[in-house]
């Protein structure tokens, strides 16, 4: 009856018909069980319609007390009328008394924790919902990928643009993009595992397989749907990593020469001596570049400039790539020389002599070129100070700028003689 007034009369209140159902399967229960006990003297049907009613509908409390006590004075009426033995009466009044109370709490108690179940879940749904919302607004690429696979629960349109995954069907894409190796994605869920979440960690991503970018990841372990996942919050950095290598370069290179300047070069060797067992043996060549001032005075600081600039350039054309060339300052400049004996090292420096000459010769310039060099072989285990090791290598310098001052001096002198003894 129940399934057909449901199926016919669709437009009546759900409400109605449940409780019109309850209340005629109570009755016929009811009036079942006063008709039964005339016969068998029992009232299981009545007990047993009230424990199923109790169990299987989640009616609320209130209603169902109402149901509950009318069937019962009905069913206390009819059997009153019909049960003739007082003793019997009395005991199946009291029987039914205690089934209907027994059955109302465990009614009660079904309905709280259906109540409580579909309210959890209305509130799952909504933070689900809320969840979406906020994670479609926010105006940062975001990735939701699970723990234990690299499978893409969500991804924020955001997400899609910065990624170039227009037109693609993001169930078909993994998470393994995110990192550069699988030795780091596996760091990162070590990591993520013990900390709950990991902030700020930079990373240089292939986007695509032209560009790549810099970024900084924000990883946090949350439960989504019952299921543990990788909330990744993205935050492109490529331009300030541009900005940083040119404040970088600023701040380490020297803007004429283009190589190293000071405070870089210092740092370098600071680092050498100072490493310990980590120390390797390195050849220092002190450069002095001879006649700057005069090339200032005839052509020019300008000319002066190129000078200096075209000096660094033939030298970096001749040094190996471990070699370390950097501006000390004004003409002086050192050379680093690593993983070579000192032989070798004269060798490097006659051919840079000899670019030298080569521009002289076929004077490409409008100046001469030449330098004065000094060296000091450092060994690792030498107690020795920095300054104290360009010192040495600085007077070495001084002496073969003296030879070359001297030399000057004679060729300057020479015409004069001449004159004299004519």
């Amino acid at each position: 009856m129940f399934l057909f007034i449901y199926h016919f009369y669709k437009k009546i209140s759900k409400g109605f018909v449940v409780t019109s159902y309850i209340l005629f399967y109570l009755l016929i229960g009811a009036a079942s069980s006063i008709n039964s006990q005339l016969f068998t003297g029992n009232i299981y049907s009545y007990i047993i319609i009230l424990l199923g009613v109790a169990v299987f509908f989640p009616v609320q409390p209130r209603n169902l007390m109402i149901q509950f006590f009318g069937i019962h004075i009905f069913f206390i009426t009819g059997l009153y009328l019909f049960e003739h033995e007082h003793f019997s009466f009395l005991s199946k009044l009291i029987n039914s008394t205690g089934t209907v109370v027994i059955s109302f709490l465990i009614a009660l108690s079904f309905y709280s924790f259906r109540k409580n179940d579909f309210s959890n879940k209305m509130k799952l749904r909504r933070n689900e919902e809320n969840f979406r919302r906020l994670f479609n607004l926010n105006p940062n690429p975001i990735i939701l990928t699970k723990l234990h696979n690299d499978e893409i629960v969500l991804m924020n349109k955001h997400a899609i643009e910065y990624y170039h995954l227009q037109g693609n069907d993001t169930a078909q894409i993994d998470g393994k993009f995110l990192f550069q190796t699988v030795e780091e994605k596996l760091d990162i869920l070590q990591r993520l595992k013990e900390q709950k979440s990991i902030k700020n960690y930079c990373v240089e991503q292939q986007i695509t397989p032209d560009i790549r970018k810099w970024v900084i990841l924000s990883l946090e372990l949350v439960d989504y749907l019952d299921e543990a996942c990788i909330l990744i919050g993205v935050t492109d950095i490529t331009d300030l990593k541009k900005n940083e290598e040119v404040l970088f370069r600023h701040a380490s290179i020297d803007m004429l020469t283009g190589v190293l300047n000071r405070r870089s070069g210092m740092e370098l060797l600071s680092q050498q001596l100072g490493g310990g067992s980590q120390s390797q043996e390195f050849i220092i060549c002190y450069i002095d570049i001879n006649d700057l001032k005069k090339t200032n005075d005839l052509f020019g600081h300008s000319t002066g400039d190129d000078l200096i600039k075209t000096c660094c350039d033939t030298i970096n054309r001749y040094i190996t790539n471990i070699d370390v060339l950097f501006r000390l300052g004004g003409d002086e400049f050192i050379i680093v020389f690593f993983q070579k004996q000192m032989k070798d090292v004269e060798q490097l420096v006659n051919t840079i002599k000899r670019g030298f000459e080569e521009i002289n010769i076929t004077h490409q310039k409008a100046y001469s070129i030449s330098a004065s060099y000094g060296f000091y072989h450092y060994k690792p285990g030498t107690v020795i100070t920095l300054e104290k090791i360009l010192e040495m290598a600085d007077q070495e310098m001084y002496k073969e700028k003296f030879v070359h001052k001297n030399s000057i001096m004679s060729v300057a002198s020479t015409p004069s003689l001449e004159k004299t003894l004519i």
